[in-house]
């Protein structure tokens, strides 16, 4: 018993199928009521606008009802039941569109019929306010030669533009706004162009709201993309990496690879002496700068190596640098930390002073005025060996 219902309820379903019920906002009722009075045939599609719907029946046939203010007849502009468009009788039609105040319909070979309101161009018909019949629109694709005719799979309608979507997945736009994704800022487009943004991809769907548009793109093959290395082929650094900061993750693919650039042997040895010690040159010409300077900014006396007229020779300055780098260096090592900055001061003033005490006691008088270059010879070189350790 329960099986014949089901069965018997199965049966009065399929009947209902394709049937119209409608609502409106506002009413009194927010019940579903079916649309009468045409005939009640199978719909396969719909489509609505602000006041008016687009009806595809199952044998390829179209109807409008609603408010049609673009109709030529009285009768038709209000009509109580949905009208047959009679324009596209004989063409079979598989899909409609409807915009907010007009309608589109594409038949089986791919031609697109418009028609209601053209104040924007949006049925693609130049210097006119309505269309009141369903209007065949030319798209054709000016770059082949000679032109050929664009076959259309589907329709998208907003307010004030219109999309189509061709059977080699590209998409054609008439109307007026940014929103038809054209490089032009002259409107009406009467004449259907090519959306130019997306050559190159394929385009499953488009969509369209009173000034806006959606475009469904297919994603790249995984082939197509471009296999990214992880690693540098040179040093075998990460190239991209990630570093967390206060919630936030930032991501660098800047790499400098220090393999890029290499330096001779002979180039890599005088780099690498010049960088433990200066030359004898730049020692003597920084004392020689030195010797300028007035005792009381620096050291307040004189040292001992001063000889005769406290002039020196260089080769005096060269092996006094030398026996003083080796015993510094040789302090160096039995030292567990380098000296700093303060201890290499510190050291060099208690061998200022050894003198003046040594003269003291002797009864002669310190040199004035005058420090050699070779006491800032060696403090200099102190200091910069005091440098290349740390």
């Amino acid at each position: 018993m329960d099986s014949k219902k089901r069965s018997s309820t199965e049966a009065e379903g399929s009947k209902e199928r394709g049937l119209v019920h409608v609502w409106q906002a506002g009413s009194c009722s927010g019940t579903p009521e079916r649309l009468s009075g045409w005939g009640g045939k199978t719909v396969l599609q719909a489509a609505l606008g602000a006041k008016h719907g687009v009806l595809l029946t199952e044998d390829g046939v179209v109807y409008s009802f609603g408010t049609l203010p673009w109709k030529s007849e009285p009768a038709e502009i209000c009509p109580s039941s949905p009208i047959l468009e009679n324009a596209l009788v004989g063409q079979y039609v598989v899909t409609v569109a409807a915009g907010s105040f007009h309608s589109g319909a594409v038949t089986e070979s791919g031609q697109v019929y418009m028609w209601g309101e053209n104040s924007a161009g949006q049925c693609a018909v130049a210097n006119q306010q309505y269309v009141p019949e369903p209007n065949p629109v030319s798209i054709s694709d000016s770059e082949t030669s000679p032109l050929l005719a664009v076959r259309i799979l589907q329709l998208a309608c907003g307010e004030e533009h219109t999309l189509a979507l061709s059977i080699s997945r590209e998409i054609w736009a008439w109307g007026t706004g940014c929103q038809l994704g054209l490089i032009t800022t002259t409107f009406p487009v009467t004449k259907p162009q090519k959306v130019e943004h997306l050559a190159g991809r394929v385009v499953l769907q488009v969509a369209c709201g009173a000034f806006h548009s959606l475009a469904l793109v297919q994603c790249l093959p995984s082939q197509d993309l471009k296999p990214v290395p992880e690693r540098c082929n040179q040093c075998s650094q990460l190239l991209i990496t990630m570093t967390d900061k206060e919630d936030h993750v930032i991501i660098s693919d800047s790499h400098c690879c220090p393999l890029g650039v290499t330096l001779s042997e002979s180039q890599a040895e005088n780099q690498a002496s010049t960088a433990i010690s200066p030359s004898t040159e730049t020692l003597h010409s920084q004392g020689e700068v030195f010797e300028n300077t007035p005792v009381e900014n620096v050291l307040p006396v004189a040292t001992e190596l001063n000889v005769g007229n406290g002039q020196t020779t260089s080769s005096d300055a060269l092996s006094s640098q030398q026996d003083m780098g080796k015993t510094e260096m040789s302090s160096a090592r039995n030292t567990p930390s380098y000296p700093d900055t303060q201890a290499v001061n510190e050291y060099v003033q208690k061998l200022s002073d050894l003198p003046v005490r040594k003269n003291s006691e002797n009864g002669e008088k310190p040199v004035p005025s005058q420090v050699p270059a070779k006491f800032y010879n060696i403090k200099l070189f102190l200091e910069l060996n005091h440098l290349s350790f740390c």
